[in-house]
């Protein structure tokens, strides 16, 4: 789970930070996965490349927004398909910054989240960190399950048929209301991308580790 990291989660998006909201957030995906929670595309986020140790990552779990209260703490926009998750979290960081932050507590509203970060207790030092995307290490994100992977870790995957036939490369996710759709761009024998939804009539199998991916093109009329 873009300093942002596109990058990804399903826990939270893998990216790098952006400038514009990753994954990732996010973060893990699979041809059984619903998308939520994550970008309209990671083609203009930044993220890792897609075979950094999730150990070097940083997941973006949300945006920080308004002061609220008097005691520091601030609004937050949820960029992770398990905000749960983040009550199990010691420690985040904040934008591009290297140095982790305590998160000292965390509660739920239907908003998004209220937080309380340590070192930050007045509202006047809240507002100075608005806007700051919100990231946890990779090794705090939950552990993923069998056929499940980071947003970032698909980018660049070389994709082919059912019959070993190149089709081209993974350049994009796009997120629309159901599946997300993968941009297959660098197309042998046309100009023109060609969109596959996340979805296992239509993938077939994804590797990371051997940066392959079958699938069945669907027939657009």
């Amino acid at each position: 789970m873009k300093d942002e990291t596109n990058t990804s989660d399903t826990v939270a998006r893998a990216n790098g930070e952006s400038n514009t909201d990753s994954p990732s957030s996010s973060v893990r995906v699979s041809p059984r996965a619903r998308a939520r929670r994550r970008p309209p595309t990671l083609r203009e986020t930044k993220g890792p490349e897609p075979t950094t140790p999730v150990e070097l990552v940083r997941l973006t779990v949300g945006r920080l927004g308004g002061a609220h209260g008097v005691r520091g703490e601030m609004r937050m926009h949820i960029l992770t398909d398990e905000p749960a998750h983040l009550k199990k979290i010691k420690t985040v960081y904040l934008g591009e910054r290297d140095t982790p932050v305590s998160l000292e507590s965390i509660r739920f509203t239907d908003k998004g989240a209220l937080i309380k970060l340590g070192g930050t207790d007045t509202p006047e030092a809240a507002a100075r960190l608005s806007g700051l995307s919100v990231k946890i290490s990779g090794v705090d994100a939950r552990p993923l399950a069998p056929g499940e992977y980071f947003l970032f870790q698909l980018i660049g995957l070389k994709v082919q048929n059912e019959q070993g036939e190149p089709l081209g490369i993974v350049t994009d996710l796009i997120e629309t209301g159901a599946y997300d759709v993968l941009v297959i761009g660098e197309r042998p024998d046309s100009p023109d991308d060609l969109l596959v939804p996340n979805h296992p009539e239509f993938v077939l199998e994804m590797d990371p580790a051997a940066g392959t991916m079958i699938v069945r093109p669907p027939v657009y009329e």
